[in-house]
């Protein structure tokens, strides 16, 4: 008996079909695993202290150092919630994390978080959380003059903290940068002190004649006077030539 090519065809089709049929009805069921989004949630965090840099003007591009810990390990610091008003001077910040609902260590975890506010006009702000309590105070003064900077400022890129180890209670502040031309130099560095702060302005100065567009790295030790120093934590912060704030938190132990 001679079989057509079309039932032939018909017949093969109809096989794979049933033998597809078999194999699917047979396979174990696959359950999708769960989505790494559906275990994290963003929660508000506390803020233990507000570090505020002295000396903003307005036309400075104000920050504000946030300070604190995250309840365990299961949380990551992310952007806080920032709200400025200018109307009433006020600066509204939540701080906020994801956190992950996962086994996690259980200790707290420390976090320092720069907030960046942009250009404020001149006065005095009230810091204030979520719940509308106050947790700290920044202090804008009004711009005297069109350019952005009382100073020529270095470009400061990178500020690293150390204890000098020959005397006791002794900080070294390192200022590392860049120089873009060869008629730049550090001339001096100016340093002021305050109860919850340091100020660090280096001044950078131009030399005359012939210059040429190259990089050149720089680095300069600030020894900090121990005596002018507050027990606890401080903000050192330290000026730079493109407008940016280079910050780090120091500790500082009784002598």
């Amino acid at each position: 008996m001679k079989i057509s090519k079309q039932a032939l065809a018909n017949s093969l089709a109809v096989s794979a079909f049933a033998s597809a049929s078999v194999l699917l009805a047979a396979s174990p069921t696959i359950a999708l695993a769960e989505s790494p989004s559906d275990t994290i949630e963003i929660r508000n965090v506390g803020v233990t202290r507000v570090f505020t840099p002295k000396g903003l003007d307005s036309n400075d591009n104000s920050v504000v150092i946030l300070d604190g810990y995250l309840p365990d390990g299961c949380y990551r610091i992310i952007r806080p919630e920032v709200h400025v008003d200018d109307s009433v001077k006020t600066i509204s910040i939540q701080a906020r994390a994801n956190y992950f609902n996962v086994p996690c260590i259980e200790a707290l975890v420390p976090y320092t978080q720069e907030v960046e506010l942009g250009m404020l006009t001149g006065g005095n702000y009230q810091i204030k959380n979520a719940e509308g309590h106050q947790i700290g105070s920044l202090a804008i003064a009004k711009a005297q003059s069109k350019y952005p900077d009382e100073f020529l400022y270095a470009p400061v890129e990178n500020l690293l903290l150390d204890q000098k180890e020959t005397v006791p209670g002794s900080h070294i502040v390192t200022l590392r940068g860049r120089f873009t031309n060869t008629c730049m130099y550090m001339e001096y560095v100016d340093v002021k002190y305050f109860p919850d702060s340091v100020e660090i302005l280096p001044i950078m100065g131009l030399k005359k004649g012939n210059c040429a567009d190259v990089e050149v790295p720089f680095s300069v030790d600030v020894e900090l006077d121990s005596n002018r120093l507050t027990e606890g934590r401080m903000l050192v912060h330290a000026r730079s030539l493109n407008g940016h704030w280079v910050s780090s938190i120091l500790n500082v132990t009784p002598n």
